[in-house]
């Protein structure tokens, strides 16, 4: 094993930098999704008005579209993201290691932002 550490793609970003312009909303909702439909299912570990990060194993390559059909308590919101990034671990290490993909909203419904607000203001969310 090289001592020599990978370099990581920044693309004209320092490193460290976070691109999130949105705060994370740190709550476990369940998810249904797939490529068509609701075929697999999650757990939000965070989500924002513009993302969310399903804790998952079953991750799709980055670019993906994604409907995903998150179960609020009060409703389920269809949306559809773009897989940002996605990382993949050894099943048994699937309850220490963070697993899963981030995804970036596509044209949410006019309605999604209200009620997401609203909701982080009922849920007493950070």
């Amino acid at each position: 094993m090289s001592s020599r550490a990978t370099p990581r793609a920044t693309h004209g970003r320092q490193a460290g930098d976070n691109k999130r312009v949105d705060a994370r909303a740190r709550r476990r909702l369940m998810v249904r999704y797939g490529l068509a439909g609701p075929e697999k299912t999650a757990f939000t570990a965070n989500l924002s008005e513009t993302g969310v990060f399903l804790r998952t194993n079953a991750v799709f390559e980055p670019g993906t579209i994604v409907r995903v059909d998150i179960g609020f308590p009060a409703r389920t919101f269809s949306l559809w993201g773009t897989v940002v990034w996605a990382r993949r671990v050894p099943p048994q290490l699937s309850h220490i290691l963070d697993c899963g993909m981030g995804l970036k909203f596509v044209d949410p419904p006019a309605d999604w932002h209200d009620f997401f607000h609203q909701w982080k203001i009922t849920a007493s969310v950070e």
